[in-house]
């Protein structure tokens, strides 16, 4: 029973999240063709790609800690708090900034691992690979178990009990399925725009659509939470 829970649960938060799911994948589409018909957005991109290889992992690190984890609070503070900071946006950006620039680094040596692995061009067997190696492998068995745990700990105030609930079956049917339900409907057309770039626009394309989703996430998490309250 806990499992069809989970499943509903998530399959909710899919159709919730659907049409700004489309209009972010509409996007994305945009972008792409952007890149491959515009010289301005060519070369634009070229530059950022020769950052990101230059830098190496720092440019990972560093972007995802700005869109993961700034980019929500700096949300927080301009649309649902009226322009007003509090010491609890200092604490959850201080708390989770480092962790979602490590997890940028998870992404960028994964993806360097599936160039490795199955090539780099963007013809369609490489490209579906990969999409599947993401979102049945290293999404829900590894992306998604640290981020879910990381965040129950997070709002638990990381206290003993909140850390013993991470080992149970209960997490990963109350928690963590819930949400690779949900994310699916979005990453697995997302990560697809993602491994049709080339290798070195990767990540700066990865972080660009984190950002349209933190910006999604956020905005419905936060309406959720005041409907709640009223």
């Amino acid at each position: 029973m806990k499992f069809q829970e989970a499943v509903r649960t998530g399959l909710r938060a899919a159709r919730m999240n659907l049409w700004p799911g489309l209009f972010l994948q509409s996007i994305m589409l945009c972008f792409i063709a952007a890149y491959l018909l515009h010289d301005g957005t060519q070369a634009f991109l070229a530059k950022v790609g020769g950052i990101k290889q230059e830098v190496g992992y720092t440019f990972a690190f560093v972007s995802y800690m700005l869109s993961g984890a700034l980019l929500p609070e700096l949300m927080r503070i301009v649309f649902f708090q009226g322009w007003k900071p509090r010491w609890e946006n200092l604490r959850n950006f201080a708390l989770t900034g480092p962790f979602i620039g490590l997890m940028g680094v998870t992404v960028d040596f994964f993806y360097r691992c599936q160039n490795a692995w199955f090539g780099v061009g963007n013809d369609w067997p490489i490209v579906v690979t990969k999409v599947l190696v993401d979102q049945l492998l290293y999404s829900p068995f590894l992306a998604n178990l640290l981020c879910t745990g990381f965040f129950t700990l997070r709002d638990g105030r990381f206290s003993r009990e909140v850390f013993a609930s991470i080992f149970t079956l209960g997490f990963i049917t109350e928690k963590v399925l819930p949400v690779q339900i949900a994310g699916w409907a979005f990453w697995f057309p997302a990560v697809a725009c993602i491994y049709f770039m080339p290798p070195q626009l990767q990540i700066p394309f990865a972080v660009l659509v984190q950002a349209f989703w933190v910006l999604m996430v956020t905005t419905i998490t936060e309406r959720q939470v005041r409907t709640a309250c009223r």
